[in-house]
């Protein structure tokens, strides 16, 4: 009977999906609300897939193309190509047209783009799928051409900045698995170079492949592709943590895992995916905006080596809003790691302090301290305080010199497997700076209440959860101007300038 009934509920919103095609004018938005991310109808895909690229009504570029097929690298472009209508089964008189067109379209984004082709590129592979559809030449370039510049990653090749930043998601949600991989030297250019760079079409079915595609570009979230590449890892978790064998066979079986998903997986695939987006903090893709499309804005900019991170990064805005919000999302317990006369002058009201001086001057205490922290974030949570949070954020001073014995506090961490472990991006400088920002009309706009400050010296850790959540989160509150003066910062002329210590 559910089976029967969910088959009618199939044939309505195809019926419904079929008719707002035909009318025109469809968006994206109304095929979400019409399929909700199921697979589509495959005589409806074609023009679903061009809504989602936004190619609709696009022009020829190849147009105005004298269409000669002269690139140095020529020969392999055309051998790919005729070993990919080869895998395709075309009927024998359309496969010349066929090659033509798939050659054409590699030839002439290698020349308008001032790209030299390889087969290593998987362009072939990110192809197929497209090609599976039928679209005239100029359709199916256009379909290309949007898919790289907005699905395919800048610097998507060994060693790249994108598969720093999922080993750093990798961490974030599977810290045990992500310090085996890394204990193994098994990282994830080495393994999933070719998940990235072909939508997993590398190594899946052309009918799991269009499943994949169909959720992925209703999503129209680039970044989703890593939530599907954490999901493939954390379900073979159990093998990969339990293999024996060499280096290369263990590589083998990662690169090859996809290639085991099948159609009837691909709806708890994206349903697990989306669960773990929705634990992450926002920084992974604001902070990592520039990955995505053609425009060299803010390259410059973000000169952050992802390679030499100690872990996730969240910027200071988003710890602020995270605390305000109500009911679902990520929320930060964060962890004040700067020496205690530091943190007594001025911290996050919300903020638990741990002296990370104390992790060589005094191991015992410090374990303690963990001991005491991790008591003191659990009543948080249980008890609804704008502190809590099961994301612990560290927060150093934000100078590299004296953050040293902080990021060893955050080893610590990670070492333990702690999962939800991140550093608020710039420390507590850039805190004071983004108060700054917020706040140019004065204390009497609210934001002054999230600096607090303690007077007299720093007094031992008590055991007690009681003592230490009223240490804690019952700081006696105080203005923006007094904190500022406590501290000795320095303002400027302008508002907008960054505070300095005097």
């Amino acid at each position: 009977y559910r089976e029967g009934e969910a088959f009618m509920y199939c044939c309505y919103r195809e019926k419904d999906l079929a008719e707002a095609l035909e009318e025109g004018g469809c968006d994206l938005e109304t095929v979400r609300n019409i399929i909700q991310g199921r697979q589509l109808p495959a005589d409806l895909r074609a023009k679903v897939w061009k809504i989602a690229l936004n190619v609709v009504g696009k022009g020829d570029s190849l147009a105005s193309w004298d269409g000669c097929l002269d690139l140095p690298e020529q020969n392999i472009i055309h051998k790919d190509c005729q070993e990919l209508i080869d895998r395709l089964s075309v009927p024998e008189d359309e496969q010349s047209v066929l090659l033509l067109d798939i050659e054409s379209v590699i030839t002439f984004y290698c020349k308008s783009r001032n790209v030299k082709y390889s087969s290593c590129l998987g362009w072939i592979h990110l192809l197929r799928p497209l090609v599976h559809l039928r679209l005239p030449r100029s359709d199916l370039y256009n379909c290309f051409y949007a898919i790289m510049n907005k699905y395919i990653p800048r610097d998507c090749f060994l060693k790249g900045r994108p598969f720093h930043l999922f080993r750093l998601l990798l961490q974030y949600h599977e810290p045990e698995l992500c310090s085996f991989l890394d204990t193994k030297k098994m990282t994830p250019d080495s393994y999933a170079l070719n998940w990235l760079g072909s939508l997993f079409s590398y190594y899946c079915s052309t009918e799991v492949t269009q499943a994949i595609w169909d959720g992925y570009l209703q999503q129209a979230d680039p970044f989703f592709i890593y939530f599907l590449m954490l999901i493939i890892l954390v379900n073979a978790k159990d093998v990969i943590l339990a293999q024996e064998s060499e280096k290369e066979e263990m590589l083998k079986f990662l690169e090859t895992s996809p290639a085991n998903l099948e159609v009837e997986d691909i709806e708890d695939l994206f349903s697990l995916a989306q669960y773990y987006c929705s634990k992450t903090p926002a920084s992974f893709r604001k902070d990592n905006h520039s990955l995505f499309g053609s425009s060299l804005l803010g390259l410059k900019d973000d000169d952050t080596d992802l390679s030499q991170a100690l872990c996730l990064a969240v910027s200071v805005s988003e710890i602020l809003q995270a605390n305000q919000q109500q009911g679902e999302g990520v929320r930060f317990f964060v962890v004040d790691c700067r020496p205690a006369e530091q943190y007594n002058a001025g911290h996050l009201s919300t903020a638990f302090h741990l002296d990370s001086d104390l992790m060589l001057q005094n191991p015992s205490e410090f374990a303690q301290s963990v001991k005491s922290l991790l008591e003191a974030q659990k009543q948080s949570i249980e008890s609804g305080s704008i502190a809590g949070g099961e994301h612990l954020c560290f927060m150093g001073s934000g100078r590299e010199e004296e953050d040293m014995y902080m990021n060893m506090v955050l080893a610590h961490f990670l070492q333990k497997n702690k999962e939800y472990v991140s550093i608020a991006k710039g420390g507590f400088m850039a805190l004071q700076q983004h108060l700054a920002d917020i706040n140019v009309e004065g204390p009497e706009n609210g934001y002054g209440h999230w600096i607090a400050s303690t007077s007299g010296s720093r007094s031992s850790i008590n055991s007690s959860v009681d003592v230490i959540l009223s240490c804690v989160f019952n700081f006696r509150l105080c203005s923006a101007s007094s904190w500022r003066n406590s501290l000795g910062v320095q303002q400027s002329m302008s508002s907008h300038s960054p505070t300095e210590y005097k």
